[in-house]
């Protein structure tokens, strides 16, 4: 299929009408719901199916991501190897930039496109309750989060997905690395970002447990936020060191603290329909080779991290290892509030996850 833009493929949908003719311009149909990547059921439609006995199936893909992201370019060198795995039966385009993630999700929902490359819209949308998973602060470190993502707490949500949002979740997240906080101070301790105005995404658990340590927090647009703390409207904001990097934001920045609070992820959804529309050899590819290269890229991404820490500091920023404990601290009572007013679990069980 020829990449086509997401403004072209709304145009196109306007013209012929209707979610049935979205689904339609993809080759898919219908609505489904949420999986888990480890699991052969889902759905989609294929360019030629038979029910799920196999024909060739075209698949693009709507990634948030602009072009030449990391993510993107393994899903392009994923893409061709279930092309050549499957003998060209499978054939996936990325379209990167598609859109906002409600967007790319909600166009994966009715079918118009195959699938998603998002952050954590998924959990937000469809398993509130169990946002703590992508929330600041929660965890010790990485490979106790990603356990989170594995446990039973999530299987609501991920059936929630599959059912009303017609997505199959591949169960294994892209690991984009820990997010810290830059200033133009060190954060040693919470109480040096006490009123600071630090940036943070439009999420309010985010917010509350931001502001329950001490800073003000403001939500900014990501694409507005470098001219945001070059003219001061905020004073801070937290980033992994890669989007640090790529956004130049060491150039409006002096201190890079590394609290080291969240693990940003990645994931990727696949239209249910169009899923079930391959035979159970091509879906076993499309599955297995997609997991395989999640794994290798969240290695690589990885053992790059201490690569963008360095040319952030030979960039002149200042990097600050922070009293972790007292950050862990201050943010207990926030966190305790969070679980008992809005999430599932206690913090007790999930620290023991």
């Amino acid at each position: 299929m020829p990449q086509q833009s997401r403004r072209n493929f709304i145009e196109q949908a306007a013209v012929l009408g209707g979610a049935g003719a979205l689904t339609s311009l993809a080759g898919c149909s219908g609505d489904g719901g949420d999986g888990s990547g480890d699991s052969s059921d889902g759905s989609g439609t294929t360019g030629t199916s038979d029910g799920g006995s196999g024909g060739e199936t075209e698949m693009l893909i709507g990634s948030v991501f602009p072009s030449g992201h990391v993510i993107n370019e393994m899903a392009n060198s994923w893409a061709e190897s279930v092309a050549e795995e499957t003998g060209d039966r499978v054939s996936i385009t990325i379209e990167p930039a598609f859109g906002g993630e409600s967007e790319v999700m909600e166009q994966t929902r009715i079918g118009s496109i195959d699938g998603t490359i998002i952050g954590t819209r998924w959990v937000i949308d469809y398993d509130p309750e169990n946002f703590w998973v992508e929330s600041p602060f929660v965890f010790e470190n990485w490979e106790q989060q990603k356990r989170a993502f594995q446990t039973e707490y999530l299987d609501d949500g991920r059936e929630q997905l599959r059912e009303e949002g017609n997505q199959l979740l591949i169960n294994q997240p892209v690991y984009r690395g820990y997010r810290h906080t830059s200033g133009n101070k060190a954060f040693e301790t919470p109480e040096d970002i006490q009123g600071v105005n630090l940036r943070v995404p439009d999420l309010s658990p985010w917010v509350n447990i931001w502001e329950g340590i001490g800073a003000s927090p403001t939500t900014v647009a990501f694409d507005e936020l470098y001219s945001a703390l070059q003219q001061g409207v905020v004073k801070s904001q937290e980033n992994p060191a890669e989007t640090v990097l790529s956004a130049s934001l060491h150039e409006v920045q002096s201190h890079y603290t590394l609290t080291r609070h969240l693990a940003s992820t990645g994931w990727f959804t696949l239209n249910a329909d169009t899923f079930s529309g391959m035979s159970d050899g091509d879906q076993s590819v499309v599955r297995d080779t997609l997991t395989q290269s999640i794994q290798d890229l969240s290695s690589d991404i990885q053992e790059s991290e201490s690569q963008a820490l360095d040319e952030l500091e030979s960039e002149g920023m200042t990097l600050v290892e922070p009293d972790r404990d007292a950050w862990l601290a201050a943010a207990e009572d926030p966190l305790r509030a969070q679980f008992e007013e809005s999430w599932n679990p206690s913090l007790e069980e999930v620290r023991n996850i």
